[in-house]
């Protein structure tokens, strides 16, 4: 009697241990959408910045590197006609909008840049960029919106980090800095603040020579893996909260620069620290976190039922007055006793 017990025991507990083997491992995925500086050009046989993302993470995330080298942002259609540089036409990015991806890093812009690019010297000859004014910036902003948008209106609603392209500087491919800070980091600013999605400038914090290939655009092996340390640092920084008092909502954290949304829309003009409510409605904040770069951080939602609430408040810590310590004996009554 005895060993069938045992045998059942033995059977039930080979189930359990079976569904649990077979239990899927729930991670978050993040999709690294890119052109070849998240690819990897340059450094084949090493680890690019996603593998050592995906290292920093740990098990409890999927990182999948969806780069792909010499890619824009701009769409299938430019002024010149067909872009055959588009991300949009990529098997990647098909197959990143495929990942159901939780978070999505944006990279991309650089080859962009080769659009307002006329000409440069290049080893002391002039060199001309045939690109040069064949996308208007116009066209940036609504196709850097749109590449917002569909990742945004995936079933995942995935959390959206738009990096400002880092320092590059190559003539001989048309690809100038000047074009990178004067015109496309500031469309991509513009459309990740208009869209309330993080910002990550790696343009202020990417930029040490020794992390370059010596084509000045590529990270090299060591740059690969101080890339990840930026994102990675990013991704897992606390999100700022916003606390309600009555009809004023505040973000709780030091910040140096702030902008609001209701209901997802960005209010125009509300870029303080704390923000005037008269309607209840779902709120955020997109908050530049630190002083010496241009990241901003989109805080956790706040939903307001009532004007007059009171939520989120941190409270003021109770300080304890410290107990002198006494050299001298005392009698009952408090008094001295020598």
């Amino acid at each position: 009697m005895f060993g069938k017990i045992q045998s059942k025991a033995n059977c039930m507990v080979a189930t359990l241990a079976g569904l649990v083997m077979a239990s899927p491992s729930f991670s978050v995925n993040i999709a690294c959408v890119g052109n070849s500086i998240t690819e990897g050009y340059g450094i084949w046989s090493e680890k690019k910045y996603p593998d050592h993302l995906q290292e920093m993470l740990g098990n409890d995330y999927t990182v999948t590197n969806f780069g792909v080298s010499s890619m824009t942002f701009a769409g299938a259609t430019i002024k010149g006609g067909e872009n055959r540089s588009s991300y949009w036409t990529t098997e990647k990015f098909k197959a990143a909008l495929a990942s159901s991806p939780d978070i999505v890093v944006i990279e991309l812009g650089t080859n962009d840049s080769k659009y307002f690019t006329d000409k440069c010297i290049w080893e002391g000859a002039e060199r001309y960029n045939y690109l040069y004014g064949q996308c208007e910036k116009s066209q940036l902003y609504a196709d850097y919106e749109a590449l917002i948008d569909t990742f945004a209106h995936l079933p995942t609603s995935p959390e959206i980090f738009a990096t400002l392209q880092p320092y590059s500087n190559n003539c001989d491919w048309g690809i100038m800095d000047t074009a990178i800070v004067s015109q496309i980091n500031p469309v991509i600013k513009e459309t990740a603040i208009k869209k309330g999605v993080n910002i990550i400038d790696l343009h202020t914090l990417f930029q040490t020579p020794a992390w370059f290939l010596d084509d000045s655009v590529h990270p090299n092996a060591t740059g690969a893996q101080e890339l990840a340390k930026i994102v990675n640092k990013y991704i897992t920084l606390a999100k700022p909260k916003i606390a309600q008092n009555g009809t004023t909502l505040s973000v709780q954290r030091d910040a140096y620069g702030f902008r609001w949304y209701k209901a997802g829309k960005l209010i125009e003009g509300a870029d303080k620290a704390s923000l005037a409510i008269s309607e209840t409605g779902t709120y955020r904040a997109l908050v530049k976190v630190e002083d010496g770069n241009d990241s901003w951080l989109l805080s956790e939602e706040i939903e307001v039922k009532d004007l007059s609430g009171t939520t989120g408040i941190k409270k003021r810590a109770i300080v304890k007055p410290k107990v002198r310590k006494l050299n001298h004996r005392i009698d009952v009554k408090g008094r001295r006793a020598d």
